[in-house]
Formats: C-alpha cells, structure tokens, sequence
C-alpha cells in the first residue's frame, strides 16, 4: 500500500502511472496555495510529467477519413 508522507499525495494506476485524479498532491491546499498561480507553479511541472509519461504510450496514427472523401480541411490546399 502507498504511504501518501513518503509518496507526497501522489496516487499510482495498475500500470504504475500517475493517477492525476487520485492524487491529493493535485487537490488545492488553502495553506500553501495562496493563489491561483501559486497552485499553478507548485502543480504544473509535475502535471505535465504525468500527462506526458501516458501519452508516451498511446500510439498515434493519422487515417484517412473513413469515408474515403477527401477532408474539408485539406481542400483548401
């Protein structure tokens, strides 16, 4: 079982990822977090660790669009 002292709030999936949602480290502390941009500074480095550690594994493909006809976006080209 996790210890929340010696893993600072943090709260890991099966996979052994961040789970952002459970993690009290995300949640707003009235005592530190004076400010908005104070709970911004504290949180968004390690937020943006943990958002990109689970991107790294979803595997990202571009496809046509399913119909075959050409996208509206790329008509304009």
């Amino acid at each position: 079982m996790a210890d929340p002292e010696r893993d600072f709030g943090m709260a890991y999936d099966e996979q052994g990822y961040v789970h952002i949602l459970y993690s009290t480290f995300f949640d707003v502390d009235p005592e530190v977090d004076h400010t908005t941009q104070g709970y911004l500074d504290r949180i968004l480095d390690t937020l943006v660790d943990a958002v990109e550690e689970q991107l790294d594994i979803v595997e990202w493909r571009l496809a046509p669009d399913p119909k075959g006809e050409p996208s509206h976006l790329l008509s304009y080209f």
